[in-house]
């Protein structure tokens, strides 16, 4: 049995992530009811064939997650354990530290660089549930989170918690009426 302080302490360790899925209407529905259905993923998967149907890929950014699909379900991870995948930044420190060694054609097979995709289904099987992957532009602000099957079915916030948007600040894409100012 804890105590009411162990407890507390436990509580400040605790990460919550809260990420989308992005997808149809009926779908949607479909996923808050029964959860995500044996094969589904996100609009995007590892390669490896072995190992895609063990995903589903979320993002952060609901711009990202637009362009995917009109309806989101939010999935509220506790916990998450994110590793993030290489981006343009680490690929261009690795060709600086790499280019004192090598250089030509050894240079570019060494410093080559990993896309996404790779990189994720390599976390999977090193048994990572959660991974944040860059998107199409190594971006890591709007990235996806590649989530576990299971983890996702587990983690759908059926009621999340409203976005309250500052009355003071404008609002980022404001639908704009033409011939009005």
């Amino acid at each position: 049995m804890k105590t009411f302080n162990e407890f507390i302490e436990e509580a400040k360790n605790l990460r919550i992530l809260r990420t989308a899925h992005y997808t149809s209407k009926e779908s949607r529905d479909k996923i808050l009811q029964k959860g995500f259905e044996p094969g589904s993923t996100g609009a995007y998967h590892p390669r490896d064939a072995q190992y895609w149907h063990k995903t589903v890929y979320t993002t952060p950014s609901s711009r990202i997650g637009g362009e995917y699909g009109k309806s989101r379900v939010d999935l509220k991870i506790v916990n998450p354990k994110i590793k993030s995948t290489t981006s343009k930044k680490d690929y261009t420190e690795k060709v600086k530290s790499l280019s004192k060694k090598y250089s030509g054609d050894e240079l570019t097979q060494r410093a080559k660089q990993i896309s996404p995709h790779v990189q994720s289904a390599e976390a999977i099987k090193k048994g990572e549930r959660i991974v944040r992957v860059p998107d199409a532009h190594y971006d890591m602000k709007g990235s996806y989170v590649m989530v576990d099957k299971d983890v996702a079915n587990q983690s759908i916030d059926r009621n999340p918690q409203p976005t309250i948007r500052n009355p003071k600040k404008p609002r980022q894409n404001p639908k704009r009426i033409p011939n009005q100012k």
